[in-house]
């Protein structure tokens, strides 16, 4: 997995911008999880058994959020809306997230997964204006100010990762990224896709973060 890793390039210094998040907001702590409406998920989970839960929880009515404590448990949830929306397609019902820190402390590993379920739409272009490949040493928050700074330019932005690190990475960069976003009155929410990345004579099996811009 170390291999795999280091074949995946983190965003160019000169784009790595670290932002200040907002001190108030509703996106640094989770929204209120007093309805029970969640699942946590296990960093040894079966990833198939988890996509279950979500998809019949999307053909029955709201999906429950996922909660996720370290990079493992993370990978495990993403893999699962992954596997989810694949079973979904022949409902035409597709699924997204966003990330919410659990903890003020957003070094912390410790998100909820709010996951929507819409219509299916037409196939998202795979041609992105910005492809940003995450590995296991990129760091979330410098990662999320040049995602920041892409969409205020209006540029379609998709994220890659390799690995569990990567995955996790990537998922705590989108997070950061919300926050970022606040003061633009901009959210984004992910669609996760498993996609085959060539990289030195090699097809690598990686997540794919496809990114959906909404104004608030």
């Amino acid at each position: 997995m170390e291999a795999e890793d280091a074949l995946i390039q983190e965003v160019p210094a000169e784009e790595a911008v670290a932002e200040t998040a907002p001190t108030n907001g509703n996106t640094p702590i989770e929204p209120d999880l007093a309805s029970g409406n969640f699942i946590k998920v296990s960093a040894k989970g079966n990833v198939k058994a988890v996509a279950g839960k979500i998809a019949h929880s999307a053909r029955e009515g709201e999906v429950p959020a996922a909660l996720c404590i370290g990079p493992e448990c993370i990978n495990v949830a993403i893999k699962a809306i992954a596997i989810a929306r694949t079973y979904l397609q022949q409902d035409t019902i597709d699924l997204s997230f966003q990330p919410a820190f659990r903890d003020a402390d957003r070094s912390k590993k410790s998100l909820a997964l709010y996951i929507a379920k819409g219509k299916a739409r037409a196939p998202i272009s795979t041609v992105d204006d910005v492809e940003m490949p995450i590995g296991s040493q990129s760091k979330p928050q410098v990662v999320a100010g040049a995602l920041a700074a892409r969409i205020r330019e209006e540029k379609s932005v998709c994220l890659t990762a390799i690995g569990i690190d990567a995955v996790s990475n990537a998922v705590l960069a989108i997070g950061n990224a919300r926050l970022y976003l606040e003061q633009d009155r901009k959210d984004i929410r992910a669609l996760p896709s498993f996609v085959q990345v060539h990289k030195n004579g090699r097809d690598l099996n990686a997540v794919r973060f496809a990114l959906v811009v909404e104004n608030i």
